[in-house]
């Protein structure tokens, strides 16, 4: 009886030293496919690539950073997007382009930066902002319309869909990676620089991106021009009710000392809700009817953006006359302020687009 019990434990011992051993063993075909994968893959740029865009969809920007070095893309994007951007111009003297591209060398660090906070805010939570507060890109504090420089980029309507493959020496890589144009559905290959970093490899530069610029620039730019041209006669209508309405204000907000009456109150009150604002508003509907080519979606977004502020200053200014509130007629004025920052905005797209297009066209 006792020799059968030495017998069964020393058959549980070898049973356990075989899981044991098993185990083991197991452990180290992890422990070196984990090391081989790490040597052979994770330390590739095709695993960077591949981080980089999980961190985006997961909205994780310190992995972002992690795997893109977003300053340094930036940067030399900024060099690209500015280059010869007043070479078309024909209404620029030579001195005059050697003085705006010296301005736009000025200014390169204030751009660069607050470009890459905003790249950084869109990756955290999925949108596009604009900047506030006392942000140096509001606005054109710095002399440039920062809202249309970025919409140049084609930074916010740029979405990837493949990468198609990756070459690479020691320390450096070409990834070509395609990408669509949400406006037109154009599809173009980026070539993105890769660096060997101490842990990992980063995207440095955009190679081909001012290629990138040059080949979309025109496509979006001839559905823009289609979609002027299908819109013009409603704007031109418009222009003229609504230069007829600012004079009719003019008169019937004339005074002495500068205090509208009650009997001036009552008629303007009764003339901005029964002609001003169902002017606007019908504008902005006859113009939501035609289709939008590709190319023409911002300039239909800033149009849009505009009527919906000079709607609600006219009824802040409305509610201020009506009651006498000091605080709403400050806010309707501060909204007509941003409605006529869009109106500018609006002159310039189509002013430059127009520049472009006849530039395209001339032998």
């Amino acid at each position: 009886m006792a020799n059968f019990d030495w017998q069964a434990q020393l058959e549980k011992r070898r049973r356990r030293t075989k899981y044991e051993r098993i185990g083991t063993l197991i452990l180290l075909v992890f422990i070196l496919g984990f090391s081989l994968w790490r040597i052979f893959y994770a330390n590739t740029p095709e695993y960077a690539l591949e981080k980089l865009g999980s961190a985006i969809e997961s909205h994780d920007a310190g992995k972002v950073q992690a795997y893109c070095d977003i300053n340094s893309v930036v940067e030399h994007a900024y060099d690209d997007l500015t280059r010869d951007m007043f070479a078309q111009d024909a209404r620029l003297s030579d001195q005059t382009k050697v003085m705006f591209e010296q301005f736009y060398i000025k200014i390169k660090p204030q751009v660069t930066e607050g470009t890459c906070q905003l790249i950084t805010a869109y990756v955290q939570n999925g949108s596009w902002l604009q900047p506030g507060g006392d942000n140096l890109l509001k606005g054109r504090q710095l002399g440039i319309d920062y809202e249309y420089l970025v919409e140049r980029s084609q930074l916010r309507n740029t979405k990837f869909v493949k990468i198609e493959n990756v070459s690479h020496t020691k320390d450096t890589a070409m990834a070509k990676v395609q990408v669509r144009d949400e406006y037109t559905g154009t599809l173009f290959t980026l070539n993105l620089l890769l660096n060997q970093k101490e842990d990992n490899w980063q995207v440095t530069k955009i190679l081909n991106y001012r290629d990138f610029l040059d080949f979309i620039g025109p496509i979006q730019t001839s559905g823009l021009m289609a979609y002027t041209r299908a819109t013009q006669n409603i704007i031109d209508k418009y222009n003229d009710i609504l230069d007829t309405q600012q004079t009719n204000f003019k008169k019937m907000t004339a005074t002495e000392d500068g205090r509208l009456t009650s009997t001036q109150r009552s008629k303007l009150a009764g003339y901005i809700k029964s002609d001003i604002i169902p002017a606007l508003e019908k504008r902005q509907q006859e113009l939501d009817e035609i289709p939008v080519n590709d190319g023409a979606q911002y300039l239909k977004e800033m149009r849009s953006q505009e009527a919906r502020l000079s709607i609600e200053s006219w009824q802040h200014f409305l509610t201020g006359i009506e009651n006498d509130n000091t605080s709403e007629l400050n806010l309707a004025k501060a909204l007509h302020t941003e409605a006529l920052d869009i109106q500018h905005r609006i002159e310039d797209l189509l002013k430059n687009s127009a520049v472009s297009r006849i530039s395209k066209t001339i032998p």
